[in-house]
This record gives structure tokens, sequence and C-alpha cells, in this order.
């Protein structure tokens, strides 16, 4: 069956969402890539193809920004959609005039498929399942069959309202609402690059040994990267000499289908800030790690993340910000952020786990690769990805200095994980093997 175009006009932000159109600055990306590095060089004209099979049958992606009286929504977009050539600096922001077309680009290098996506039109789940259709469905071009199921969709199938519901508005029960209070926290500080210029450095690593690591601990990999993160940002706070006693906080995104059967592939995704209060004392790896750990298990649970959806989802209901124009609810919206939303983590560790790849795929893909774009006050975030046996850790700054990536990198090699640095910028090697 082919895949007809959806037959709604336009869609409503959903509740993660409405945030992202509000604080979108030249310094503020809110833009995430996936990417796909094959095994043989891409071709850009099947590439083209692809995309123009893969498009219809995600309806909710194939649309542009629009600004309403009192809400921002997504309109479809009828333009062409057409694959770019690769730069050596992604994730550029979107510009007002970007959001007249479509949200998301596909990008080609030499053997690398990306995406990028406004976080307004899904979370990296999403993205996820859109990268690994879009690159099946080049295989298929390349005479590769490839079985649909497990994150990878059959473009011939018509598209379903539930890939593309709202599901924070279905789970949100409204027992408890829970904001958790946190301060300021500690912020890095560096020297900025020129504006759109990105420094990313790569780690790659086997993931066995990355996952024995994790158990000598005796605790999950996203819980080992995110305490060994949080130690070398604490040694960095302790040896600066500036704002010593503030918290130190990682911000993790969590993947909130994991609790919640939902099939959508637009944002459905909190967040966890685990963290540690160095005005409390002097506190050893051990420490950070086991804090981590707890913190992490108490959070990442139904109930509690019900607790903080309803919170979100909660000023939605109130007839008094409905009514608002949308110029006072941005406003709202970026105080509220700035209060409440960056400032109260230090930087972000995303983990997107084990991407799975069937293997008529992957024998194509060397590996898959994530990367977060840096917001304004936070200059540095990482994100991981598992697939093909390997872990890629990818560090994206808009920092010229790199104290951050080198600790996190040499403290892995220090507990016996072997790890192959790659960069976009001079890289003398000394984080890395």
């Amino acid at each position: 069956m082919t895949a007809q175009p959806s037959a709604r006009t336009w869609y409503r932000l959903d509740n993660a969402a409405k945030i992202y159109p509000a604080i979108m600055r030249t310094r503020h990306t809110t833009v995430f890539r996936l990417a796909a590095l094959m095994r043989a060089p891409v071709n850009p004209d099947q590439l083209q193809q692809a995309l123009d099979l893969t498009l219809p049958r995600f309806p909710q992606f194939a649309v542009r920004l629009r600004k309403g009286i009192f809400w921002y929504y997504l309109e479809t977009c009828h333009k062409p959609a057409l694959v770019e050539e690769d730069v050596n600096n992604p994730l550029r922001p979107w510009s007002r005039a970007d959001a007249r077309s479509y949200l998301f680009r596909v990008r080609y290098g030499d053997r690398r498929i990306a995406v990028e996506f406004f976080h307004a039109l899904t979370d990296g789940y999403g993205a996820s399942v859109f990268l690994r259709t879009l690159v099946a469905a080049y295989l298929s071009l390349q005479g590769v069959a490839y079985p649909a199921g497990d994150g990878i969709l059959d473009v011939r199938d018509a598209p379903t309202e539930a890939e593309r519901e709202d599901a924070y508005r279905r789970f949100s029960n409204f027992k408890v609402i829970l904001r958790p209070r946190e301060s300021r926290a500690f912020r890095l500080q560096g020297t900025l690059l020129p504006v759109q210029q990105l420094s990313i450095i790569c780690g790659i690593c086997p993931a066995d040994q990355v996952s024995a690591a994790a158990r000598r601990f005796k605790v999950s990999v996203t819980e080992l990267l995110v305490g060994v993160y949080l130690y070398q940002l604490y040694q960095i706070q302790q040896q600066g000499g500036y704002h010593t006693e503030r918290p130190v906080r990682v911000s993790v995104p969590i993947n909130v289908r994991r609790f919640y059967p939902s099939q959508t592939v637009r944002n459905f995704a909190l967040y966890a800030n685990p963290g540690i209060e160095p005005a409390y004392g002097s506190y050893s790896f051990e420490e950070v790690l086991g804090l981590v750990h707890h913190f992490m298990r108490y959070t990442i649970n139904e109930k509690y993340l019900n607790a903080m959806m309803c919170a979100n989802v909660a000023p939605e209901k109130s007839l008094l910000l409905r009514i608002s124009p949308l110029p006072i609810k941005n406003l709202a919206m970026r105080l509220v952020y700035t209060w409440t939303g960056e400032s109260r983590f230090t930087s972000t560790v995303s983990n997107l786990g084990v991407v799975n790849l069937p293997p008529e795929m992957a024998a194509h893909v060397e590996r898959m690769e994530f990367m977060l774009g840096p917001s304004r006050y936070n200059p540095v975030n990482c994100a991981v990805i598992a697939a093909n046996s390997q872990v890629v850790i990818q560090f994206s700054a808009t920092m010229e200095e790199t104290d951050p990536q080198r600790a996190f990198f040499r403290h892995l090699v220090r507990l016996g994980i072997p790890v192959r640095v790659e960069s976009n910028r001079d890289w003398d090697g000394s984080g890395g093997e």
C-alpha cells in the first residue's frame, strides 16, 4: 500500500514543543542531529529519492512553523524537501525565515547521511525512527531488502494517528503535580567561538567494554557516563576558583515511552537533573557515581515522571494563559525558562541507548552518531548513541576550551575503556587512546 498524504493541514505543538519557538536564538540552537556513517559513499540522487519516499510516511514532519494569535502551530508545507551537502559546522540555528519552510534538514557527506531537527518537531527517538526509515529506503533503492519494525517504518504503509499524538496530554493523570525545586547551578566559563562555529569532538568506544565498566560499578551505562562527566565538571569547578560552592548538575533526557505505551514520533521526553552540592564537602568519583545511581533510580519511574509531566501540562489548562496573546506567552515562557530551565544545570548528557539495525542494514552502516546543539548558557553538551557494537559519544560546544571533553575521555581510558577520538577541529589526541 502506498502512503497517502495526510488530510490534516495543521497540527498543534505538543507540550514540550511549545517552548522552543519562544527561546530560539543565535546562541541557542534548539536543534539536534542524528547521522549514519555508511560503509560506502553516499549517492545524493538516491538519497533524494529516498527522502521523497520517506517524507509522506511522516506527515507530522512535512510542516512549517506558523504564528497564530494565541499559539504557534505547524502547517503542512508543500515545498520540495531537498537534501543538502554536509558542512563542517552543522546545527545552524533555525531563523524565523527558515521556519517558514521545513523544520528539518537532510544532509549528506562522503559517507554520512544526517538529519537535523528543530526540537519543536520531535525528540531523539522520533528522529532516530525517521533516520532509520530514510536509510532503509535509501538502501532499498540499491537492492537491499529490509524488514520493517523495531523503529523502522514501512514507507508503503499509511501514517497513523498514534504516531502523531501529543502523548503528554493523553497520559497526564493530574493526581499529583511536581515541580522539583532547584537552585542555580555552576556554569562553564570560556571563550565563545564565532557565531555558527561549532567544536565537535567524538569518541568511539567498544560497547562491550563500556558495559563491562558499568557492571563493575553496578550501575547502568547512562549512570556511568553521567557520573564520569559530572565528576569531571566538579573537578573543573573546584580548580577554577569561581562559584565553587554552587551545585553541579547534569540534565539527562528520559524517553517516557519506556513507561507509557505510545507510538508517537513527536516529543515524548522528560528530564532528570542528577547533581552534587560542593558546599557540603569534597566528593570522590565513587561518591558522585553513587549519588547519580540512586537519584536516577528514585526519579525514573512511572509515578514520579507522571507528576513532572502534569506540572508541564497544567499551565495549558489555565484560562488566563490560553487567552493571552502570543507575544505575552513568549515573554512569559522566556522568563520561566531563564529562571527554571537551563540555569538549573551545568550541561546535558543525552543517551539514546542502543539503536537496533537489522542485519541487512547493519552490514552497510559503520556507526550511528548523535549530536545536541549547545544552548545559550550551557556551551558544552554531550550526546551518546550505540549501534553495531560501538558507543559513540559526541560533544558539541560553542566554547573554544576543551577541558571538559578531554577530562571526560581521559577518565574513560583510566577505567579501561579505549577511546578513538575524532574532531572537526585540531585535536592532539591526548584525551584518547
